[in-house]
């Protein structure tokens, strides 16, 4: 067994928890037998988990040098060699002999004063950021109704917690009447009470089917959502959908299922329903996936057409499934990436056979550029598009340009963990966007905030971007307080820690996909920066 610079072993219950550090990362890897639960990865028999309220790349790379020395271990030998872990108080655990805290997992965890991104929320919350739409849609949510709360699902308007990159409130809304006013609401919670969490929640989950009953037709489709609390206290959801006597179908989907199953990509695979190797139509149309219910693709759909090539079906992340019947009478496929889209790519359309383009997704003037261009290379329509381009940058060139002269004047802050700098610019890090990329091509000046706990980050200064190194929290709050970016990075809503400094929260629900995208993203980044309100009364907020 290879084992990173320093590795410590314990056991807890079932699990054998691993304490690894190299290079100033540290990370604890909780190791259990495949098949167990949820979990980050498994290999060789045993399932991978990990503590924090992120996961840095860094981190991710230590996980996976942790899993790399364990190939060829099982799981009863690892646990021999673990002794079991005493903790001093059923809340706060000590490391022995350290004296640290470990708060990992619980509110109030010792690294929440520098977590800025919360990429770990992201992702165990990624699956409201797909949504089934039309008019038989039927989600029936068994839990708590301040779940819904916590993971707003994509047309949400209610303020969440966390600044959901899927919910985005300042966007244009375009919204459906007729589903609004249909004599079955399209989202139902069974708004599960105390009670229930002690004497069981499955009756109040069958009462709303019942209910169902006699409202839904033959097309209709019911979708019975399972959340955190009705898996903890034991509810037998499966055993109340099997006794679904009402019109139309039923299906459970269960978010927190250790298998590989996905009751979406069966739904949607289902309904496209064209089988691997049937020819292709020809012609120049396209199918989009991973734009749909956006403003940037009805603006990008009028580009592609302008240059000759027809958008057809466009699905993800809302998906309709009448729809996507239509989605294989198109020439070429292209599909949009994103880190909560991709596992339907790879499900659903790749498998297809379908002639595919997947260029990097269209966030900011150039990637939209290349991304426009390869699906009129794909579709043989390359001059038309050339063509297209140059009237787009006489008719949005000078505004832009405006747009980006004004954003020079101004600078925006990321706080991000030791050597995380480069996560910034990763899409698959940053919910799918070159964050760090995007802001420098629309003009603004950068500031970022590196934790640095051995104190060896100076001031960097790389064109429009200076990294600055901080080791603890009040050097952190010095700096966000005297560099001159007005806008700071965060996916809290309203965070109080950037506020009371006078400073303006932004998140990634500001950015666009597209080039008119890219010029709303610029005025609400530069609307940020000049928002005077946080300048004028932050003194007055609470510290914590």
């Amino acid at each position: 067994m290879k084992a990173p610079e320093k590795m410590s072993l314990s056991r807890r219950g079932d699990d054998v928890r691993a304490r690894a550090s190299a290079g100033g990362v540290e990370v604890t890897v909780i190791v259990s037998r495949s098949g167990s639960g949820p979990c980050f990865f498994e290999k060789g028999g045993l399932a991978f988990r990990y503590e924090g309220t992120s996961l840095t790349s860094a981190q991710e790379k230590l996980v996976r040098e942790v899993a790399a020395g364990l190939d060829g271990v099982s799981f009863e030998e690892l646990a021999s060699c673990a002794p079991e872990e005493i903790e001093e108080s059923p809340d706060v655990a000590r490391e022995a002999g350290t004296g640290d805290v470990v708060t990992v997992g619980q509110w109030g965890g010792e690294d929440v004063w520098r977590t800025f991104v919360m990429r770990r929320e992201f992702t165990r919350n990624a699956g409201s950021a797909i949504r089934l739409k039309g008019a038989g849609i039927i989600t029936v949510s068994h839990g708590e109704s301040e779940c819904l709360y916590a993971t707003p699902r994509i047309e949400a308007r209610n303020i969440s917690l966390h600044a959901y990159p899927w919910v985005r409130p300042l966007e244009r809304v375009t919204r459906d009447m007729a589903a609004a006013f249909a004599p079955v609401p399209r989202s139902i919670t069974t708004d599960l009470r105390d009670a229930d969490v002690i004497t069981g929640g499955a009756a109040r989950l069958d009462a709303v089917l019942r209910d169902l009953e006699a409202w839904t037709g033959e097309q209709d489709l019911v979708i019975v959502k399972s959340t955190c609390v009705p898996h903890v206290i034991g509810d037998d959801m499966e055993a109340s959908v099997a006794s679904w006597r009402g019109k139309g179908s039923i299906r459970f989907d269960d978010v927190f299922s250790p298998s590989d199953r996905d009751v979406l990509a069966e739904l949607l695979a289902g309904a496209i329903g064209r089988p691997i190797g049937e020819g292709a139509p020809g012609g120049a149309r396209v199918s989009v996936a991973g734009l749909a219910g956006t403003p940037a693709m009805e603006e990008l759909g009028g580009i592609l057409e302008e240059a000759g090539i027809e958008v057809g079906c466009v699905l993800v992340p809302e998906v309709d499934l009448r729809a996507a019947s239509s989605w294989c009478a198109s020439a070429v496929q292209v599909l949009v990436s994103s880190p909560y889209h991709d596992r339907l790519n790879e499900k659903v359309f790749i498998p297809l056979g379908m002639p595919t383009v997947a260029p990097p997704a269209p966030w900011g003037v150039a990637r939209t550029g290349a991304w426009l261009e390869a699906i009129a290379r794909a579709c043989g329509r390359t001059d038309r598009m050339m063509e297209t381009m140059d009237h787009m940058r006489e008719r949005h060139g000078p505004a832009l340009e405006r747009l980006v002269e004004r954003a020079g004047g101004h600078r925006l802050g990321f706080v991000v963990d030791a050597g995380e700098v480069e996560s910034l610019r990763d899409p698959s890090q940053m919910a799918g966007i070159p964050v760090l990329d995007m802001v420098i091509e629309l003009g603004f000046g950068v500031d970022v905030l590196e934790y640095d706990p051995c104190g060896e980050v100076s001031c960097v200064q790389d064109g429009f971007v200076s990294v600055h190194g901080f080791e603890d929290e009040e050097g952190l709050e010095r700096l966000m307080r005297e560099l001159p970016c007005e806008a700071i990075y965060s996916d809290l809503y309203a965070d109080g820690r950037i506020t009371r400094l006078g400073k303006v929260p932004f998140s990634l629900q500001a950015f666009e996909p597209g080039i008119h995208g890219a010029q709303r993203t610029a005025e609400k980044l530069i609307g940020a920066c000049e928002m005077p309100f946080y300048r004028k009364y932050g003194r007055h907020g609470r510290k914590g």
